[in-house]
């Protein structure tokens, strides 16, 4: 027998803390293997009992006799060193490698067995934990929840689905209903299932927008396309309808006002007995038939007086609201109703400044009963007045006076009281009695 050769030994922790030189070998009496050292790395680098091929520092071991190996310890490849899988003929190979740069240590444990269906992915738990796991959505039919699911969607058009999103109030599905719900449909519908025979539509109040187009349908039943007419608006501010051509009976009460009426047999008067405002009494060109209501601005009406006003009036008056009778002159300015005048030629009159002036022609009518000459020629292009010829009349006058004096001119326009008819004209006989300065009453006229 030749001498024993004995390496190095020791237990597995006594070789782990050894560093030997380069190309020595220790014997791990623990694992019962051995260590080749480099000069340089703590422990060495382990060979098992049955390794077949070892590969330390790109040096590589071969033993064709030995089988599979067996490592029962961790393996750590340094420097992004490959783990390969040769083909057949080892002229290629596959590998597994580490990143450039690992923040931390990560440890992968793999599944116990192999995917059930064909497939099927390696998935995380995020906690290094590997399983199987389809590897794409798992699509099933479902017709009857009756709960409202999210619609995905993506930016994806081509390739690998990689993220999806989800709008989560605003745009859902049900599938028991088949209702979709989403706050804006945009864009043309070329078919619709629902929408064309709709029987409920959600409807908003609106009361600002000065144009809408009411909508109609061409017949009376069916499923039919809602349409409108540029012709017939509606003013939702002013609560306007505009059509152009309304047509049948109003069965009804209006209670607006309307523009323009063809044919109407009844309308809704409303009383005005106080308004001070001029309205313009209606009248029509036929006293039978269908016509059209007609105004004139030259007769009018006050319902605050009762005044009625018309260029000419014919007929017999069996009664007169005033008293006197007048007759119109020509003047070169308007003259305050109840103010004394005279004349001034050229059949004009003018006030009455002198009290003891023999021209006075009498007191200028507030509302004549009956007006004479009423479109003289010679006050069309002056502003003329309406003289007080008979009867009571309001006058203008100063002092003291009592009912029943003689009036006369005191100048000014004005008439005072006088016992002597000498000493003035007379113009009419008090009917009321004045004390102060000045003041208005009425006055029999009677010129003498």
């Amino acid at each position: 027998m030749p001498t024993v050769l004995q390496f190095r030994r020791g237990t597995t922790s006594q070789n782990n803390a050894f560093t030997g030189t380069l190309g020595e070998l220790s014997v791990d009496t623990t694992l019962d293997t051995l260590r080749i050292h480099d000069g340089s790395t703590a422990g060495g680098f382990a060979i098992t009992q049955n390794t077949a091929v070892q590969t330390l520092t790109n040096k590589t071991l071969t033993s064709p006799a030995l089988t599979t190996p067996t490592v029962t310890t961790a393996i750590t490849l340094n420097a992004q060193g490959d783990v390969r899988f040769a083909d057949a003929d080892s002229s290629n190979y596959v590998a597994f490698q580490a990143p450039a740069t690992v923040a931390s240590n990560v440890t992968w444990t793999l599944p116990d067995a192999d995917a059930s269906v064909s497939g099927y992915a390696l998935t995380s738990n995020a906690s290094g934990v590997l399983s199987w796991a389809a590897a794409g959505a798992t699509v099933t039919q479902d017709n009857s929840t009756n709960t409202a699911f999210n619609l995905y969607y993506a930016t994806t058009t081509s390739g690998a689905l990689t993220a999806l999103k989800y709008d989560g109030s605003d745009m859902t599905f049900n599938p028991s209903t088949s209702t979709l719900a989403c706050t804006t449909f945009s864009g043309n519908a070329t078919t619709a299932t629902t929408a064309t025979a709709a029987t409920n539509v959600t409807v908003a109040d609106e009361s600002s927008d000065t144009t809408c187009f009411p909508l109609f349908a061409t017949a009376a039943t069916g499923d039919l396309p809602p349409k409108s007419g540029s012709n017939l608006t509606f003013n939702s501010s002013s609560g306007l309808l505009t059509a152009t051509l309304l047509a049948g009976a109003l069965t009804g009460n209006v209670t607006g006002t309307a523009d323009v009426a063809t044919e109407a047999t009844n309308i809704t008067a409303v009383a005005n007995n106080s308004t001070d405002e001029t309205v313009y009494p209606t009248f029509v060109d036929g006293a039978t038939g269908t016509q059209g209501i007609e105004t004139d601005t030259g007769l009018t009406y006050n319902p605050s007086t009762g005044t009625l006003t018309s260029t000419i009036f014919a007929g017999t008056a069996s009664a007169a609201k005033y008293a006197d009778l007048a007759e119109r002159y020509a003047s070169d300015e308007e003259i305050e109703p109840g103010t004394v005048v005279q004349f001034v030629g050229e059949g004009k009159v003018a006030m009455c400044m002198n009290d003891s002036s023999r021209s006075v022609a009498g007191i200028v009518s507030t509302d004549p009963a009956y007006l004479m000459n009423s479109d003289s020629y010679r006050c069309i292009d002056q502003a003329g007045i309406s003289l007080a010829i008979a009867g009571r009349v309001p006058c203008k006058v100063m002092g003291t006076v009592k009912a029943g004096d003689l009036m006369v001119c005191a100048g000014e326009g004005y008439a005072r009281a006088e016992e002597n008819p000498a000493l003035g004209t007379v113009i009419g006989k008090a009917i009321e009695s004045h004390s102060g300065t000045t003041g208005v009453i009425e006055v029999l006229a009677m010129m003498m």
